[in-house]
């Protein structure tokens, strides 16, 4: 019988310098012992799924294998991996692990995307068995540039189609959403739809308007991590919109004033102010400009600095783009202030017999005087008498006194009080004035007398001139106090 031949094929890149042909030469099946059954498979081959980079083993189970060999081939080009246990192909990353002539392993490490395929385990019986057994190799997703767009640029109102090609095994899928967290708008007809993710490829956008543009994700997925992503850019064209939101504002002189503009276009508009003939406002001491930018939208702020009669008018916000022009107007009036209030001034001068109250106040001065008037000493020695009658009245008309004094105001005992002590502060005035008077008179007295007795050299006469001025001197008081 003619014996069975195994032709070991090397790789491609080890070809060029050896060719190394492996026979194996089996004895046929008159040469091989019968003392045995015939080697048989176990159990079939298992597949196996593994990611990239990770180690593929294929399992062969084998019973009764004797003295014939299990060798290990790739089925799509019959290239010879090994025979027995012995590795033939010079690819370090495969190896053979044998477990009790049964199970015979074939481990591929670090496995990559050109080992997926079919894997075949044979058995040199008289006619030949086999079990064949495939990797597959699980590859991330990765998006192919070639096919996918980076950015796309519409009118608004147009549609936009934005297409992502991903590659990866299994086959990834893809879902959109927006990298700035908001929704997407589907419109399908008149129905318009707000989306936190968008599956499938490529994206769809009807009628687009300024809210749409932004950045959108592409992102492929598998289950083979990681996912992959890429941005995809959405600009949608239109003509300036100028707002103003206070179209007056007034402010008194010599303050600082800040108009404000806000503007909407794309592509980016220039963007500047003007005064009412037209001329551009420029950058200075006078005028601070300010531009504060997000995305499509533009504040413009314009500073005038101590306002002046000459900046009180109109002022021109204007934005211009290759898609259009558009302006808005603010005008500055002035605020005329109140004049200044000064606060309330008092000033209070009492004398023995006069209070003046003077009041100062923002536009008007009053004077206020107030006098207090002296009892005469008729009022008061009236005062007296019918004092003395009460106390000369009966018992009943004491008790009748008394319950109409208990009935009489606060208010009317208090001015009794007032002018029972402005009396007699009044009296203690005249008095002393009176005494003064008297005093001043009797020195002036005894002066001339004195000057008369020695100017006729008569020492007695000096002497009676002085005892008379003495009693002059000494009277007033006495008086008085007769008097009271």
């Amino acid at each position: 019988m003619r014996p069975s031949t195994y032709t070991v094929a090397v790789d491609s890149w080890s070809s060029r310098t050896l060719l190394l042909v492996f026979a194996v030469v089996a004895v046929g099946s008159s040469d091989v012992k019968k003392d045995g059954p015939e080697p048989e498979f176990l159990n079939p081959m298992e597949n196996a799924t593994v990611a990239l980079g990770r180690e593929a083993i294929l399992v062969c189970s084998v019973k009764n294998i004797g003295e014939h060999k299990v060798g290990w081939l790739k089925a799509e080009d019959q290239t010879i991996l090994s025979l027995h246990e012995r590795v033939v192909t010079e690819n370090r990353r495969i190896d053979i692990d044998v477990d009790n002539n049964t199970y015979w392993r074939l481990k591929i490490r670090q496995l990559q995307r050109s080992d997926k395929g079919c894997y075949m385990c044979q058995i040199n019986t008289h006619v030949m068995k086999k079990q064949i057994g495939c990797v597959d190799v699980k590859v991330p997703p990765d998006i192919k540039d070639e096919e996918t767009i980076s950015d796309i640029t519409v009118n608004e109102g147009e549609n936009a189609t934005l297409a992502c090609k991903a590659k990866g095994n299994p086959l990834p899928k893809i879902t959109w959403k927006r990298e700035d967290g908001q929704k997407i708008t589907i419109r399908n007809k008149s129905k318009k739809t707000l989306l936190d993710r968008v599956r499938g490829e490529p994206l769809l956008l009807n009628k687009v308007d300024r809210s749409q543009m932004g950045h959108y994700l592409c992102i492929a997925s598998n289950d083979v991590p990681p996912a992959v992503s890429k941005r995809i850019t959405l600009n949608v064209n239109f003509s300036p919109v100028v707002h103003v939101e206070n179209q007056l504002v007034s402010a008194p002189l010599k303050t600082h004033v800040r108009l404000e503009c806000s503007v909407e276009s794309f592509p980016n508009s220039v963007n500047y102010w003007s005064n009412d003939k037209g001329d551009m406002i420029l950058q200075g001491s006078k005028y601070y400009i300010e531009e504060v930018k997000i995305d499509y939208k533009v504040t413009m702020y314009l500073n005038i600095q101590n306002l002046d009669t000459n900046d009180l008018g109109t002022y021109i916000c204007l934005a211009t783009n290759s898609m259009g022009h558009a302006n808005n107007s603010v005008r500055v009036h002035e605020i005329i202030l109140p004049p200044t209030t000064v606060a309330p001034t008092t000033s209070t001068t009492t004398a023995a017999t006069t209070t003046t109250t003077t009041t100062t106040l923002p536009s008007t001065t009053k004077l206020v005087a107030t006098s207090t008037v002296m009892p005469s000493p008729a009022t008061k020695w009236k005062s007296h008498t019918i004092s003395g009658d009460r106390k000369s009245g009966s018992k009943m008309d004491d008790k009748t006194g008394l319950r109409m004094n208990g009935v009489e105001s606060a208010g009317e005992m208090e001015t009794k009080s007032s002018s029972h002590r402005a009396s007699r502060g009044s009296s203690r005035v005249r008095r002393s004035t009176v005494s003064q008077s008297v005093s001043i008179a009797a020195e002036l007295a005894f002066l001339a007398a004195a000057t008369a007795s020695w100017s006729t050299g008569c020492p007695v006469d000096a002497a009676v001139g002085g005892l008379v001025s003495l009693a002059l001197a000494v009277s007033p008081p006495l008086i008085l106090w007769f008097l009271n």
